[in-house]
Formats: structure tokens, sequence, C-alpha cells
């Protein structure tokens, strides 16, 4: 029964694919600006947020073997982290730099550059649904439209500037909530 239902849910995704990645114009997954409107409406559609995160699998799944390992995961987030390094970076010439976190306490960073991947592994082993170790794309696309399901307040398959507007405040209050928190020494 699970063989059948897992191949039933790995055709719709592969039927659904090639209509979503067409709909989103050439783009590989997120446009530059990190936002998922590909059609530039104001509002991001289920469709679109699916096409994205399908279009992100294929750029993660370097052995193109139709799954992700852990490894794959961990590799696309450095890339990603020294992309965006190399654009702050770029926009700093000329002014002075702040120093980075690492520098202040070393030690601290280690810590919790150590509890970054613990709850990573706990994350993915969470996602993974049939516990094989590695996120096929329906996993991936799962856990990706889950966050498009809590934006999603209204539950209509659109996420609509206000709810994006909402969302961000959300993130910007839980965020301030966590700078509030007393420093672990």
């Amino acid at each position: 029964m699970k063989k059948l239902t897992l191949a039933a849910a790995t055709a719709l995704t592969f039927a659904l694919a090639v209509p979503m990645i067409a709909n989103a114009h050439g783009h590989k997954g997120a446009n530059p600006s990190g936002k998922l409107d590909a059609n530039a409406d104001g509002t991001i559609a289920r469709s679109e947020a699916e096409a994205a995160a399908l279009a992100r699998f294929a750029e993660i799944d370097a052995s193109k073997d139709g799954f992700l390992t852990r490894d794959e995961m961990k590799s696309a987030r450095e890339a990603r982290r020294a992309e965006i390094q190399a654009k702050w970076a770029e926009k700093a010439e000329g002014g002075e730099r702040r120093k980075p976190k690492g520098d202040r306490d070393p030690a601290r960073m280690e810590a919790r550059k150590a509890k970054m991947a613990e709850k990573s592994a706990e994350r993915f082993a969470a996602a993974d649904s049939n516990g094989d170790g590695k996120w096929s794309q329906i996993e991936f696309t799962a856990q990706r439209l889950s966050r498009f399901a809590k934006a999603d307040t209204d539950g209509d398959g659109n996420i609509t500037p206000a709810e994006q507007e909402a969302a961000k405040a959300k993130m910007k209050e839980h965020r301030g909530k966590w700078r509030e928190k007393p420093a672990a020494r």
C-alpha cells in the first residue's frame, strides 16, 4: 500500500512539475531578489511555490539521482552562504566592514555551529518521512510547502501582500524575542 501511495504521489509530482516549471518563466526557483512571485503580480500562488521548490531541488541535487542527502544540502547551503558573503563584501568595498561574529568569541561560535548542526539533522530526519536518510522530491516539496501553508493564513492557495507582511512581522517579532534572551555564558 505504501509503495502504491508513493508511486501515485511521485507520478502526480512529475505530472505537475512540467507545467509548474514552465510557469516559473525560466527562473531558477526564487528570483534573484529572493521572491517566489514568478509572474510579479504581488501574490505568491501555490503553483509558484511548488515550481520554485522543484527548481531548487534540481539545483541542490548534485548527483542528479532524484534524492537529496544531508551532504548535498550542506554543500548547497555553504555555496549560497559564500554567494551572499561575496555580495556583502562587494557592497562594503570602500567602507569599514564590521567584525565577523566568529572573531568575537570563537568558542561560543563553535558551540552555536554545533547546536545548529544538531537541529539541522533533527529537521532533516523529521522531514524524511520514509526514514531512508535522504529526501525525495515529494519530501522536499512537502517541507517547503509547509512554510507556504503557514503564511497562507486564509488557506486560499495564495499568499497575498498582506499575508506576506503579516508573516514578516511574525518573523521579526520572533527574532526580537530571540535577541532579547540573556546570553548563555
